[in-house]
């Protein structure tokens, strides 16, 4: 009796995990739908940041990353194509993938979603938007934490105010951000291709 409920639980254990790889496997392939191939290969390659490791490529010449920012709040941002700013849990959501552009010294970047082509900018009452054409509110300053994360400032504010997602993913009104928040903290995840090429 009780070799045959062994065997009848395993047969229903895999028969649940195997329902649950197929569902997993067409959630990935919908979401991959919307992606160009270049997209599709950019997120199969990203990994996970080394916290304990720092990228300084760009200030030695390559002035261009491309990158997924995994918040400390533990949501990737993200840009659509209507320019809405939110954070996703889903690792492999096209609109994550962000162009980091090194504009001057300091250093003062640029964030642009690569599949909806739109700045991240900050206004001067502090509210995230999202523009189609660059400018000087689009800049921000990279500044490298004590905790291995990065936080993003406004560089054309009187006072610091930060890229910052909540607790639901929201993101926050500058005036309301810290350099010590949770909510203001990033980590650039780096894909495996340039570090290849790094090496």
């Amino acid at each position: 009796m009780r070799k045959w409920a062994l065997t009848w639980n395993l047969q229903s254990l895999f028969s649940a995990l195997y329902l649950h790889a197929i569902f997993l496997f067409g959630s990935v392939c919908v979401v991959y739908s919307a992606c160009t191939p270049e997209q599709r290969t950019a997120i199969m390659n990203c990994s996970k940041h080394e916290r304990h490791t720092r990228n300084y490529d760009y200030m030695e010449g390559g002035d261009v990353r491309f990158r997924q920012l995994f918040s400390g709040t533990q949501w990737f941002l993200t840009i659509d194509d209507s320019g809405n700013i939110t954070g996703t849990q889903d690792p492999t959501n096209c609109y994550s993938i962000l162009e980091i552009r090194t504009v001057s010294e300091g250093p003062t970047l640029a964030i642009k979603a690569v599949k909806s082509q739109h700045y991240i900018c900050m206004s001067k009452a502090g509210h995230l938007q999202a523009k189609k054409t660059y400018g000087k509110n689009c800049d921000f300053k990279e500044n490298f934490l004590e905790n291995k994360y990065n936080a993003y400032s406004a560089t054309n504010k009187d006072r610091e105010m930060f890229i910052a997602l909540n607790q639901r993913g929201r993101p926050m009104r500058g005036k309301r951000t810290r350099k010590e928040h949770v909510a203001s903290h990033f980590i650039p995840m780096k894909c495996w291709d340039e570090e290849r090429r790094g090496e």
